[in-house]
Parts: C-alpha cells; structure tokens; sequence
C-alpha cells in the first residue's frame, strides 16, 4: 500500500458513507493513496449513486431495470423505437437521437436524466403497450415485468426524484464531461470546481425558489402522463391522523429530497476535489499540449512536491522543468506537441527527463485519470459486462481475465506445459494404489 497512489469506489448509497471512512482511514495511514473519481463513472452518476435519499436509491434502481428490460430483445428495442418514431413525428432528428442512446447503455452518461425525462412518455406508453397486447406478442414473464415497470415509472415519487436530479446535476455536467475528456479538458476542469461549488452554494440559499420551479416540471410531466399527484403512503396516513398538519405535497418533496440532495452534492463534491486531488490535476501541465495552452507559463513544482518521494532526483527539479518548458517552446516548427500522457511517456528523449517521467507515470496511475489506448478501455468495459451478467457466486478472476482477453489466441499446448510446471503435485497421474480405491 506504500505505493498506492489513489483510490476510488463506485458504491450506492448504502455503502456510500461506509467507503468514506474507509477512504478517510486509508489516506489516514497512507497520505499518497489520494481519494479521487473512478475515469469510468460518469460524475453526475457517481454524485446520484451517493446520494443518502431512499427514493433516489429506488429510482436508481429502476432506471436500470429499465435498460435491462428493453436490452433483453431487439424485439423490445424495436417496439420502443417505434414508439419515439410516433411521439417525435415533429421533430425526427431529436427522435433518431434518442433511438439511438436506446441502444445503448445510457443510463451511465452524464446527462442520463435529462435523457430520461424526454423517453419518459415513450417508455410509458412501450411499458403499458407490451403488458396490455392483445395479439400475445409477448410471454407472460415480459408482459408481468412490464407491468411492474410501468407502476414504478408512473408513481409521482419516482418523477418528482428524476426531476430533482436532472436539474440539480445539470450545475455539475459540463464539469464531470470534462474529467472525461482530453488531459488538456481534464486540467482546466480542476480551475473550474470553484465556479461549480459558487452555482450550487447559490442554488441552496434560495432553494424556495429552485425547488417550486422543479415541483412545477415535475407536475407538469405527471398531469402529461396523467399520473395522479400525491405524497408516499405513509406520509398521507400520518397527514390524515393529524388534521392541523400544513404538510403539503410540495413542502414534503423540498425537506426530503431537494434540500439533502443539493447539500449532499456540494459536500461531495469538496470531499472528492481534495486539496490534493486538485494538485495532482494541476500537475497534468507537464503535458506538452496543456504547457502550450498555457502559453508555457506554469509552475508544476509547486503542484509536483506532494510526489517528491517518487522522483529519482527531487533537489533538480526545478531545473530539469526549466529545461522541459524551453524544450517545447522552441521545439521545431514540424513537430506536434504531444496531448497525453501516453504519447508524453514513449517520447525517444523521455530519459533525459528522469523526474518529468517519474511524475508522469505516478499521473497515469490515477483512478480519475481515463484509459488512453482504446485497447485498455474495451477491456474494461468487458470486465463491467462480466460483473453485471454474473452473479456474485459464481463470478472468478480466472474467468473474468479471459472474458476480458477473449480475442487474445492462446496456445493451449503453452498453457497445459505451465501448468503442469506450476502445479505438480495436481498434475501427477494417478497409482495403481488410488485406481483400486476408485474401482472399490
């Protein structure tokens, strides 16, 4: 552990609080193991996950058996294509649009609940068509799960949750793309935060306001879908045991879902973008093309001391970036800055920048930083389908690395002589001794 240097977990709410302290113990005992963002979350996402409200646990939930219901066929799939193709009959560009997301796995995108609001209808009316067909196209276990789905889509908690999260998550989109994007997004997204913390801070002072308008979009999208407005059971019985209570379907949603959504996105947010944290990123300026945007004017040392135990020559430091700076300044007129750390690594004279290279590759290794070469982001995008597609008894780390290399040609002569080197004892025939036994 002395040579980790982040750390990152993509957890619902449940476990949410329970891998912070984890965190907090983890970087207690090792400072270096910095607290950051996974690159293959999307930060809306990761925020929403986080969030210690039930019913947006609930929703979560729903949302991604959703996906899952329409991905189980392409007869599904087709049958809510076409009825976006009929609810956008008057804007077909943004209909093809949204036939398109559905074909993928949305619901991890940074804008997945302004996406959901607009197929909210579609989806509606897909569930409800499949449950009530009269022509049997459909099994009982689809129509029964259509059914469900669509009871817990059309219940006023749900939209009011879907609401809420799309509006406070559209302050922090751009900001989370960005930390998916080019090192050079990555780097100016970490002078951005202050801008995104002011906006949220704004919002939970006049929260009133806020959330009255969400309330209306969210009513609005209830009376479109003719879903009846109306509080969670229990709260209706307790309004209805205390005849002085002033509780209001409004009033209820503001306490219980706006406002610790709002202040547990904020504290989120300056938990994850750690002093430290924000340095690393800052460091991402010893990358060729962000000191060019920089017009060459940065002070990575001030940024790259919290790594000074990693360098091979800390005390020439200061020297050795003096050197890298006029290096690109001055480099040729035909030669391209390189724009990732990648290309920064496998440059022919890296080795005469031994602190830039240790730097470089101790950035690399960040969870937040994203995969470079597209043969790495495959692979994990395998190993999540893996996870997702495999209960958890039944999953193995043997199995999930060849699920991850599936295309990799293995020689399985290669593979039966290592393992009989590696294993003797399992790989021995048989005696005469044990065949007795057996025949017996």
């Amino acid at each position: 552990m002395e040579y980790c240097r982040g750390q990152a977990y993509i957890v619902s709410s449940g476990f949410s609080s329970k891998m912070k302290v984890v965190a907090s113990r983890l970087l207690e005992k090792y400072p270096q193991a910095i607290y950051t963002l996974c690159s293959s979350c999307a930060l809306n996402m990761w925020l929403a996950k986080s969030v210690p409200v039930m019913g947006v646990s609930v929703a979560l939930g729903t949302i991604e058996e959703v996906c899952s219901f329409f991905h189980r066929s392409p007869q599904l799939l087709l049958e809510l294509d076409n009825v976006i193709s009929a609810l956008f009959q008057n804007n077909e560009e943004r209909g093809k649009e949204l036939k398109e997301i559905c074909h993928s796995q949305w619901t991890g995108r940074h804008d997945a609940f302004e996406i959901l609001v607009d197929l909210l209808q579609a989806l509606v009316l897909c569930l409800d068509g499949i449950n009530s067909d009269t022509n049997v196209r459909w099994n009982n276990c689809i129509a029964g799960r259509a059914f469900v789905l669509c009871s817990a889509v059309t219940d006023f908690d749900f939209i009011v949750t879907i609401v809420v999260l799309k509006n406070v998550l559209s302050f922090t989109r751009a900001f989370g793309k960005n930390l998916q994007g080019q090192t050079s997004d990555v780097f100016f997204a970490a002078s951005s935060l202050t801008a995104v913390l002011h906006s949220l801070n704004e919002v939970m002072e006049n929260i009133e306001v806020y959330h009255e308008f969400w309330f209306e979009e969210a009513t609005n999208l209830a009376a479109k879908l003719d879903i009846q407005m109306k509080l969670p059971g229990k709260f209706r019985r307790a309004q209805h045991s205390n005849l002085e209570s002033q509780l209001t379907s409004e009033s209820y949603y503001k306490e219980t879902l706006s406002v610790p959504t709002v202040e547990h996105i904020i504290q989120e947010l300056k938990d994850i973008f750690s002093e430290q944290h924000l340095k690393a990123l800052k460091c991402l300026s010893l990358v060729p093309s962000v000191m060019g945007q920089l017009k060459f004017n940065t002070s990575e040392e001030h940024h790259a001391d919290m790594y000074r135990s990693d360098l091979p020559n800390p005390d020439t430091l200061s020297a050795e970036l003096h050197c890298w700076r006029i290096k690109w300044k001055h480099r040729g007129k035909d030669i391209e800055l390189p724009s990732t750390i990648y290309e920064a690594l496998h440059l022919p004279d890296i080795k005469f920048f031994p602190n830039v290279y240790a730097l470089l590759k101790v950035l690399c290794i960040l969870p937040v930083m994203k995969v470079e070469n597209e043969r790495y982001e495959n692979g994990r995008k395998r190993l999540k389908a893996y996870l997702r597609n495999t209960l958890t008894d039944q999953r193995s780390s043997n199995l999930a690395l060849l699920n991850i290399n599936f295309d990799i040609k293995h020689d399985l002569d290669l593979m039966v002589d290592t393992y009989i080197k590696l294993y003797t004892s399992k790989s021995e025939l048989p005696t005469d001794n044990s065949e007795t036994i057996e025949n017996t």
